[in-house]
């Protein structure tokens, strides 16, 4: 005959379990919401759907334990509270008067909607129904403690008064899971309106108690309650059914079928993406802008594959451009291209296609734009973005670092990592090992931060842009000796042979060039023309194309390369195409690149809402400024940095050009609106530290 205050414990532990199984219910609510909203199942991506449905099983399991683990402490200090004595007379001890708990139903309330009104201000919106809903279960578990108590004090023998304890306990963990699972899973499934959260929380926590109530009566009358009457137990023993299925569902992945998708050729891929690295700062196409070798090991890389002189990014900022490569679409396609905006659900990634096909897929982020929140994690069975920590960190050891275990603990399958480098982003650091910038030491040493960069660009000399560009240079010799790291520790392995491996920027960086700093909200070559490097396996020589190419074009080289059969007519062609087999360049007289700005979303003061869109047609460049409704055009050949607009002696092929770009960007706002997030204060922080805002 197990001791009352045993009996207690167990039942505590019932709720944990009980606790648990509410978390699998919720992360498989949140699964079925989040396939409908991907798409996969119109795929038939079955793989893709098992890790999204895994993996929101286990982020809701391990919520749900946490609650569990709360309630046991709970019950656990419950008993502990009442020491060897569960007398009437010591609980008869616990307050009682129903003032005592009207004030603690009122001070429950005060705290639940100060923690609400906290979250409130750091995401910028006041939900009033999670205000209620809080408001209302505070005062719900009020009235249950009270009515608990109450009997607890009447209990003819210590039993009764245990199982009460434990109750009590119980109630308090509940409560709180409650709210959470209708906050985090019911709203996912019947809508997002708040009185379904209100209802379903208070509707739970009044049969919980009825319940409660109903044993604690029969136990005062001396009754036994059955252990599959309490509702504990009851509770208890779905949850632990759930989750030994949660767990079970978790291993099946060893027995799925084959995928849908196949790899002809399953090499592993290595996508290096380094964020602000404009072509001309690079050594890859000669010297630096300061005449230096910045990127040996790129250099290096490039003497074994094909490097493309005129690659063009589809956007001048992060989010629209790596969401151009990772889905083949422009930025108004795939529906990250404004600040507040992400990628849609519905956009098929390049690492939802691989997993698809039975590829390992891993990435190491380092900037919030390209993080989980923005849509880049769909599709990965693991993403790292630990090392998005703002404009003063130093990321790039840290990324190749994790990198290279991504790539020791690999298995049966081919793999893919896409690794994404930070560093040679404002704000521009000192790095020991080069001394490119150490001979300045005037005002903006002392005072270099964005805003006053921007400000002040007036009063910033030759000199001290000079030094901007040193420090620059500085970022990218570190992140190239990184990647360095990165690409012998491949060679070692002696899988470099059967890897492809790709490297791009996202965008480039303006000094002055055209009298700002940064990037964002123009379309000059300094900030559109970006390295892009493509090593096919087994290659044998370099190889160079002249040609135009755009940037999205990696999401189909990658594919094309696997032999990977998908959407190819609705993805741009391989960029391995301009290429021979002797290694000479096959030209295309059609090639043409899109790219645009379109920040509907950026606030007025900041100067940032710009709509611009900008075709390139071999050696000429149409740019549409649609804000100040003005046209240039560009002969890159004869002029390079852009100084001289050709758009009225020139008019007929500006006219030409003019009418292609203005389809296209009809077609393009015709897309659909962008998918847009909930920032909180941290972010906002870190986007204005950065210069997006």
């Amino acid at each position: 005959m197990r001791s009352p205050r045993i009996r207690a414990f167990l039942s505590t532990a019932w709720t944990a379990a009980a606790c648990g199984g509410a978390g699998v219910c919720a992360g498989w609510l949140s699964a079925r919401a989040k396939l409908s909203a991907q798409g996969y199942e119109a795929l038939g991506f079955e793989r893709s759907a098992y890790l999204l449905e895994r993996g929101e099983l286990l982020a809701g399991t391990r919520i749900g334990l946490a609650w569990g683990a709360l309630a046991w402490g709970l019950g656990a200090a419950a008993l502990a509270a009442s020491g060897a004595d569960l007398s009437a007379r010591r609980v008869a001890s616990w307050p009682a008067s129903r003032a005592w708990t009207g004030w603690a139903s009122l001070a429950g309330a005060l705290v639940a909607s100060v923690l609400l009104l906290l979250v409130a201000r750091e995401r910028e919106w006041v939900a009033a129904g999670h205000i209620a809903m809080a408001l209302g279960a505070v005062a719900a578990l009020a009235a249950a403690l009270e009515c608990l108590g109450r009997y607890a004090r009447g209990a003819a023998h210590d039993g009764a008064r245990a199982n009460i304890v434990a109750s009590l306990a119980g109630l308090l963990a509940c409560f709180p899971a409650l709210a959470w699972f209708a906050r985090h899973a019911i709203t996912l499934g019947l809508g997002r309106l708040p009185f379904t959260e209100i209802a379903f929380t208070l509707a739970s926590g009044a049969l919980l108690f009825a319940l409660v109530r109903r044993n604690a009566r029969r136990e005062l009358a001396g009754e036994r309650v059955r252990a599959f009457a309490r509702p504990s137990v009851l509770a208890g023993a779905a949850g632990a059914i759930l989750l030994a299925l949660s767990a079970l569902f978790s291993t099946l992945g060893g027995v799925l079928g084959p995928p849908s998708l196949t790899a002809a050729q399953p090499y592993d891929v290595v996508l290096i993406g380094i964020d602000t690295l404009r072509a001309d700062a690079t050594s890859l196409y000669g010297p630096s802008l300061h005449g230096r070798d910045t990127t040996p090991n790129l250099r290096r890389l490039a003497e074994r594959g094909v490097l493309f002189r005129n690659a063009v990014s589809q956007a001048p900022w992060t989010l629209p451009a790596f969401g151009s490569i990772h889905t083949g679409r422009y930025p108004h396609e795939h529906g990250g291209y404004s600040l507040s905006g992400a990628l849609r659900d519905g956009e098929v990634l390049l690492a939802e296609v691989l997993a698809e096909a039975g590829y390992a897929t891993r990435a190491v982020v380092s900037h919030t734009y390209v993080g989980p929140q923005r849509g880049f994690a769909q599709g990965f069975e693991r993403y790292d973005a630990s090392n998005a920590r703002g404009h003063r960190a130093i990321s790039s050891a840290a990324v190749t670092d994790i990198a290279l275990r991504m790539l020791a603990e690999r298995d049966e399958r081919p793999l893919f990592v896409f690794a994404h480098y930070f560093d040679a982003h404002y704000e521009y650091m000192d790095h020991p090992e080069s001394d490119y910038g150490d001979g300045y030491q005037g005002w903006l040493r002392q005072e270099s931060d964005y805003d006053n960069l921007l400000k002040n660009r007036q009063m910033v000399s030759a000199e001290e842009n000079r030094w901007l560009v040193d420090l620059y240079e500085e970022e990218i010799a570190h992140t190239d000796r990184e990647i360095g790291r990165l690409l012998a520790a491949l060679e070692q392995s002696g899988r470099m042979e059967r890897t492809l491996i790709v490297v791009v920027a996202d965008h480039g960086e303006e000094f002055l060039d055209h009298g700002a700093y940064g990037h964002t909200t123009t379309l000059w070559q300094e900030q559109l023309h970006v390295p892009l490097l493509v090593v096919p396996p087994h290659a044998a020589r370099a190889a160079r194309v002249d040609g135009v190419v755009e940037t999205r074009a990696v999401f189909g080289t990658v594919l094309d390369t696997l032999g990977v059969d998908f959407a190819k007519a609705a993805r741009a062609r391989s960029l391995l195409r301009h290429v021979a087999a002797d290694g000479s360049e096959i030209a295309d007289p059609r090639a043409r690149a899109f790219s645009i700005t379109w920040l509907p979303d950026a606030a007025v003061s900041s100067g940032k809402r710009m709509r611009v869109s900008s075709l390139r047609e071999g050696r000429w460049k149409l740019v549409r400024h649609h804000t100040w409704q003005r046209t240039f055009l560009y002969d890159l050949e004869a002029d390079p940095r852009e100084q001289r607009d050709l758009a009225a002696t020139e008019s007929e092929r500006a006219a030409a050009m003019a009418a292609t770009l203005d389809t296209w960007t009809d077609e393009q706002q015709n897309r659909g609106a962008a998918r847009t997030v909930a920032v909180d204060a941290e972010e906002l922080r870190k986007l204005k530290e950065l210069g997006y805002l």
